[in-house]
């Protein structure tokens, strides 16, 4: 035990503010905790003329004040000629390095002496104080100090009686999985049966012994699997068992397993049990959200508003934005190209024979800067082989950025236009075909013409001459709170006279789209909280209408879409997209509904006084 006083202060001995140090222990380079009567000090590190005022966070249990104070290199400034001055009101109590090192003892042995002999909820309190450090500390120092704290959240907790799971028992409790959103985000999924509904709580806890409460929050799911098992004495298969839940811990959590759910009845009877493994990598963690087979059905407006959006847009936040690793450019470049062609490539190499083989008859490419983004960097060395190849095959001039890592549709186009060089952009599909040469420069003669133009898009037919795209508009299924986006005339024929008409539309699709590029870069391109590739487009029109701007459909320019092509499509892959659709559908509409029923609204009253109306 450590006892200093100090000059002058009120709680004193003899006139001077008494502070004693029972315990010491550094949890870190730049965290020490001291336990002790210490009258409420503040600390303040003096080394030579300096002083530094560390990061501090006191708690009171029971009589016995707990101070953390985090600085980076505080071990070693101390460790010198370092001072930790504590001061008490307008009084100070100095301790050296000596000092420190008669109270400085392990962790452990702070906890066992100091700590151990509180009530459970105090010494959850202390945990959860101890697990805040990880928020303080440099970034650097997190992983060595993350078992500290679940070594010190083992010594304090009252370990309850695991749950015994039995289909003659009442109540059962089952954490399936832990998803790793971010260090401070987690994703649980899991079931809970509660027959005589005496489940007051059901508290989630880190392995550094942050705490959440799980019960009111949860989003129930039906799970026939545990109704089966429970059926044979309750109405089980009437009752959701399942939940998910998307949870913000007060402190980051980096251990890769440990943790816990506690459950506590009306009686007070408390059980728990223990969580699997984290799953940390983030893609992972994304594709398990959006393709769990317990969701009721997506998208339902309670589970995507407050579990599934707040999880999937943080991930989507650290996606990021594509950084180009690698420029390599292919064939004599133009002087001066008045248009940037952004070609993303993801899986699908072979596609890019299939454009440069029908380019190669269009002069207005050559005199294009053509940008292939390859957002499969995985394939950098044989999309490079193959470029090589191509190039004195084809002799049209094009660059390939590769990219860092895979960042999706948004990332790779993003990318592409952060190298552009001309004033246009054209952002294209790796499986768009042009039906004819001179498609280029007709595009970007009308862009001009039109003021106030936002977004520009084409004709894009199938294979078989049916029309697929002739601008776009928002679809409202009947008995649904979605909104969708739907094509004008899709499956109609190419030369059906209303869609050979040039007209402003609400949105154009992204897999051909004309856009000034310096309007593009101030929007901030394409928004990254959509996943995979839809939606994205339909985000940036809406954009482009709020800032004053009209879409347009130009009727006379063709091109081929080998719809859904332009990305590898396995099964899996297929399914995983659905359902990347069906989140980005509810996003989009959850964030633009109000606009969106506006300009419905507008459409369908300018279509109105358009049609031809009776004679009287």
């Amino acid at each position: 035990m450590l006892e200093q006083h100090g000059a002058e202060a009120g709680g004193m001995a003899n006139g001077r503010p008494q502070v004693t140090i029972e315990h010491a222990a550094w949890l870190g380079p730049s965290a020490l905790v001291l336990a002790g009567s210490l009258q409420g000090s503040t600390p303040i590190v003096r080394a030579g003329d300096e002083r530094r005022h560390p990061d501090a966070r006191l708690l009171e249990v029971d009589g016995t004040e707990l101070l953390i104070f985090t600085l980076p290199g505080l071990e070693q400034l101390l460790g010198g000629e370092g001072v930790l001055e504590l001061n008490v009101g307008d009084a100070a109590v100095d301790l050296s390095a000596k000092d420190l090192s008669a109270a400085v003892t392990d962790l452990q042995t702070l906890v066992r002496r100091s700590l151990a002999s509180y009530d459970p909820p105090e010494r959850n309190r202390v945990t959860e104080f101890l697990a805040a450090t990880l928020d303080s500390v440099p970034r650097r120092e997190r992983a060595a100090l993350s078992p500290r704290l679940n070594a010190a959240r083992e010594a304090l907790r009252e370990r309850l009686p695991a749950c015994v799971i039995s289909e003659n028992q009442p109540r059962g409790l089952h954490l399936d999985q832990v998803l790793a959103v971010d260090d401070r985000s987690f994703y649980l999924e899991g079931w809970l049966h509660d027959e005589d509904m005496s489940v007051t709580r059901v508290t989630a806890v880190s392995p550094e012994g942050s705490r959440a409460e799980l019960l009111e929050r949860m989003y129930r799911t039906a799970r026939p699997d545990v109704a089966t098992f429970f059926s044979s004495h309750t109405d089980a298969p009437r009752t959701k068992h399942g939940f998910h839940c998307f949870i913000e811990l007060g402190a980051p959590s980096l251990a890769g397993e440990g943790w816990l759910l506690e459950m506590e009845t009306v009686d007070g009877d408390a059980v728990e049990v223990s969580g699997p493994p984290v799953t940390r990598d983030t893609i992972a963690v994304r594709d398990t959200i959006l393709r769990d087979p317990h969701h009721d059905r997506l998208p339902d407006e309670e589970l995507m508003a407050d579990h599934v959006y707040p999880a999937i847009s943080r991930i989507q936040r650290q996606v990021g934005e594509g950084k180009v690793e690698r420029l390599v450019q292919f064939g004599t470049p133009p002087t001066r190209a008045d248009v940037s062609i952004v070609v993303p490539v993801y899986k699908r190499l072979d596609h890019l024979e299939m454009q440069l083989s029908e380019f190669v008859s269009d002069p207005e490419i050559s005199q294009a800067d053509l940008i292939y983004v390859l957002d499969s960097p995985e394939q950098e060395d044989e999309f490079l082989d193959r470029a090589a190849q191509l190039t004195p095959l084809y002799q049209v001039p094009f660059r390939v950025a590769v990219l860092e890592r895979n960042v999706g549709f948004a990332g790779a186009n993003n990318a592409g236009a952060s190298i552009a060089e001309g004033r246009l952009l054209l952002l294209l599909n790796s499986d768009i075909l042009p039906d004819r040469p001179g498609w280029l420069s007709r595009m970007r003669e009308f862009y001009d013409s039109v003021p106030h133009i936002g977004a520009l898009g084409v004709k894009l037919l199938f294979e078989d001459d049916s029309i697929q795209h002739a601008g776009m508009y928002f679809y409202q299924p009947p008995g649904s709170s979605v909104w969708q986006d739907a094509h004008y005339f899709k499956g109609m024929h190419r030369s059906l006279p209303a869609a050979n008409v040039a007209r402003s539309v609400p949105l154009v699709s992204g897999a051909c789209m004309m856009i000034d590029r310096t309007l593009y870069q101030h929007l901030g391109g394409l928004r990254k909280i959509f996943v995979r590739g839809d939606y994205e487009d339909s985000d940036l029109c809406l954009q482009l209408t709020e800032s004053g701007r009209e879409n347009w459909y130009l009727s006379d320019v063709e091109l081929y879409h080998l719809e859904g092509q332009s990305y590898s499509a396995t099964p899996e892959q297929s399914s995983d997209r659905s359902l990347a659709n069906r989140y980005n559908m509810w996003v989009h509409s959850h964030i633009w509904r109000d606009r969106i029923e506006e300009i419905m609204r507008e459409r369908r009253r300018m279509d109105s006084e358009a049609s031809p109306q009776p004679a009287d």
